[in-house]
This record gives structure tokens, C-alpha cells and sequence, in this order.
């Protein structure tokens, strides 16, 4: 015989049996937040890479000689190499040397093609924003890929073929990232390309068609064309423009704040002038040297040459005309500290802050010389008696290095060009003289 409880009970031990499981849950629940947290903690990149500092103590080192060597060079007399610069030098993750020169701009073209002298030029500060042309090679579009193939999004063996149909069925589809990255594929150094890309013609297609300047494998030719090429890349395997992708992915997350494309001026930002109009470019056209024409030049000239002083906008007639300021081997403007920051997190192994940029198997694989050992992966490399240096430069008087050994970064950033051609030889000045003292005097520096 079956006997049934009273209501009165059986509300009870619900009660009880509720209560129980509510205290249970109540004792258990800042457990599993902890253990949540925890979880979530683990995949979260840690900040475990140093940022730069700039040094608090007296300063250690005697910077008279680098002061006089960059001073002496700048200004508007007639042997100066530039009208203003910027220099910065790190050390183990310090700032210990950070100084102006000069002006960022001076003169502007008039309409009439005559110079104006201005008579308020204005000086160039720490913060001045510098077009950095080929530096633009490693501070945009190597880094960029850098992060890709950690990603394992790319593969450096990757061939043109994989990416673009144009190149499909041609002499260069077998084209590798790698070869693009070490100026090993055969492409020219250099074409106009804005001359032949109208009627809805890209560059892409323009390069596709185009013959072959070597064999590719067959030896180092810088070419500009191939960085063209791996900023597209990027774009194709990303699947945003090159200038977005730079700045979601690698300037925001570093703090790069003052780093990108097409600058636009704004209040407390100057932005460096370079030059006056394109008669460097406009010469190379016109004369064929020192790179021949590939084709023909067009029975219709091209009428939109730039007759005005360029400011914040991209002075390589590639990257301005053939592809509106954005592209992979010109184009990029920065600062100083910004270069620092970049050089600083390759220092520390590809990382910064709470960031990493790459891995560092991906790291130590851009900085090997696989052909040519000069030639690293984007970075070009020196050997000498303080170390082994990974350096850029740029034609508007730019230099980016970094030396892992004396854990040493160097910017010097010049606008070389805003002075004008010299009258004798139809060239800007040659700044290398200035920048492998720079390099010695600074290693030197550092290494007593």
C-alpha cells in the first residue's frame, strides 16, 4: 500500500531541495568566472614586449659630432643637401637622441613655374611627417606580409599565378612572393606605368604584359614593380585596400598614430615638402635613363604632371599617378618616433606592448639572405665591425635601421628633394655620405 505525503511536507522539501541548489550554484559560480577568465586570458596575447622610453639619466653618450654632422648639412645655402631633417637614435630600448634640423618647407611653385621664397619658412619639429618613398618597401608592405605569412594566410613560395589571372599562361607566373620580396624576379626596376594604365587598364595588367627584364632566379634587380605587385597581394589575400589594411593590422595596434598614406594636414601637423612638381620623373621619360622604356611611349602625352610643391602627397609618380598615392614600394609618410617604434618591435623579436606583429620563426626567416648577401627579405643588409644591420632607403632622403647585436635603432629622415635639382648633373643630392657617417659614428656611440 502505497501511502502519499501531505502537501504540507511536500512543499517543504522542494523548498529545501531549491534552496540547496541555489546555494550550490551561488558557491560555484565566482569558481567558473575565475576559470572563464583564466581561459580567456590564455589566448589573449600577454604584454610582455618592452615599448620605448626615452632615457630619464644624464645622457651618456657625447652627440656633438652627430649634431654638427646632420646640422652642418641643412638649411637653404646652395651646398646643402637638404632643407631640414629629423633624426632619431634608440638604444636598448631607449631614446636617448631626438633632434630637428632645419625646415620642412621654404619655397613654393608658383603657376607661372617660378620658385617663391617664403619669408616665414617653416621649421621642421620632431613631429614633422615625412614622405618616406622606398621606405614604404619594409615600414608598409614587408611588415604587412610579415604578418600574413605568421598568419599563415600567405606562403612565401606562393607564385603570381595563385593570385592574379592576368599572369596566368605568361613568362612570369611562376613568380614567387620570395623572388618579389629579394628583387629576384626578373621584373624591371622601373616603368612608367601611369603612361600606359588608361582606359580602365590597371597596373597589374599593365606589368602582366609587359617583357621580362631578366630571367627570373637570374639576378638582383631592385624593382619597384615587384613591390607594386606585393601590395596588391596583400590586398588580394586581405581583401582591403593596402592603406586599411596597414592601418588596422599593424599602426593602430602599434600606436603608429602618425603613419599611413595620403596624409591629410591637420592643426599641430606639418607635413614635410618635397618636391616641385615631378622633373625627375618627367626626365627619366623623356631621356630613358637610367632605365630604357619597355614600350613606346603613348602618341597621346600624358597632360596631369603635378606643377605645384607636393605636400602629404606621395612624391613617386607610380604611387601618385598609376595608383593614387597607395601602393607597395612608395608612398607612405611617417615620423621618427613612429619609424622607432616599428624598428624597436623587430627588435623585440616582432613584437610591442600587447601586440605581436609576427612570429618568430617568420621573423628570422625575413632576415635571412637566401640569394644575395645584401638582400635580406625587404630589408636590405650590412655587415661591419659592430654587427649586422637591416636597413631601408628612400629617394626623397629617407633611412630606416635597425641593428639586433647593439639592439639599436636609427631614423634619419631629410627632404632632400625640396631644394631642387642640382643645375650640373639634373640630380638631388646625394645624401650617402651623410648617412654611413651617421651609421659609424652612432655604433660607435654605443659599442664604447
Amino acid at each position: 500500500m502505497i501511502k502519499f505525503l501531505k502537501p504540507g511536507v511536500v512543499v517543504a522539501i522542494m523548498h529545501y531541495i531549491l534552496n540547496t541548489l541555489l546555494l550550490t550554484v551561488l558557491m560555484i559560480m565566482p569558481l567558473m568566472t575565475a576559470f572563464a577568465a583564466s581561459a580567456t586570458a590564455s589566448k589573449e596575447p600577454q604584454t610582455t614586449y618592452p615599448r620605448l622610453t626615452y632615457a630619464t639619466t644624464e645622457p651618456q653618450y657625447d652627440f656633438s659630432e652627430i649634431a654638427a654632422l646632420i646640422g652642418d648639412h641643412a638649411g637653404t645655402e646652395e651646398n646643402d643637401l637638404y632643407t631640414g631633417a629629423s633624426v632619431l637614435i634608440a638604444h636598448q630600448g631607449k631614446i636617448f637622441y631626438q633632434q630637428a634640423f632645419g625646415y620642412a618647407q621654404v619655397s613654393e611653385l608658383q603657376s607661372n613655374g617660378q620658385l617663391l621664397r617664403s619669408e616665414n619658412p617653416i621649421p621642421v619639429s620632431s613631429e614633422t611627417i615625412f614622405d618616406l618613398a622606398s621606405v614604404t618597401k619594409v615600414a608598409a608592405t614587408t611588415v604587412s606580409l610579415m604578418h600574413l605569412v605568421s598568419e599563415q594566410q600567405l606562403f612565401l613560395d606562393d607564385t603570381l599565378d595563385k593570385f592574379f589571372a592576368e599572369f596566368s599562361g605568361t613568362d612570369k607566373a611562376k613568380i614567387s612572393v620570395r623572388q618579389l620580396l629579394t628583387h629576384r624576379s626578373g621584373l624591371w626596376q622601373w616603368q612608367p606605368t601611369w603612361l600606359y594604365t588608361t582606359n580602365n587598364r590597371t597596373t597589374v595588367d599593365y606589368i602582366a604584359a609587359l617583357p621580362l627584364r631578366y630571367s627570373p632566379g637570374e639576378r638582383r634587380a631592385y624593382s619597384d614593380l615587384g613591390f607594386i605587385l606585393l601590395g596588391k597581394i596583400i590586398e588580394k589575400v586581405s581583401g582591403m585596400p593596402l592603406n586599411q589594411f596597414t592601418e588596422r593590422h599593424i599602426y593602430n595596434p602599434l600606436g603608429m598614430n602618425n603613419t599611413g598614406y595620403r596624409p591629410v594636414p591637420a592643426k599641430g601637423k606639418q607635413i614635410a615638402a618635397t618636391s616641385h612638381g615631378n622633373p625627375f620623373e618627367q626626365n627619366m621619360v623623356a631621356t630613358g635613363k637610367p632605365y630604357p622604356l619597355a614600350q613606346p611611349l603613348p602618341k597621346e602625352p600624358f597632360s596631369a604632371y603635378r606643377n605645384y610643391t607636393l605636400i602629404g602627397e606621395a612624391n613617386d609618380g607610380n604611387a601618385w599617378y598609376g595608383l593614387g598615392g597607395v601602393a607597395g614600394h612608395a608612398g607612405l609618410f611617417s615620423t621618427v618616433g613612429d619609424l622607432a617604434i616599428l624598428g624597436q618591435t623587430l627588435l623585440n623579436g616582432c613584437g610591442y606592448g600587447n601586440f605581436r606583429l609576427c612570429d618568430a620563426d617568420t621573423l628570422n626567416t625575413f632576415l635571412q639572405t637566401p640569394y644575395d648577401n645584401h638582400q635580406a627579405l625587404g630589408f636590405w643588409k650590412d655587415n661591419n665591425a659592430t654587427g649586422v644591420s637591416f636597413w631601408h632607403p628612400g629617394f626623397t632622403g629617407t633611412q630606416f635601421l635597425v641593428q639586433p647585436e647593439q639592439q639599436l635603432v636609427i631614423v634619419l629622415l631629410t627632404n632632400r628633394q625640396h631644394g631642387g635639382l642640382n643645375r650640373d648633373n639634373g640630380r638631388y643630392p646625394d645624401l650617402s655620405p651623410v648617412w654611413k657617417k651617421l651609421v659609424k659614428l652612432t655604433s660607435q656611440l654605443v659599442s664604447e
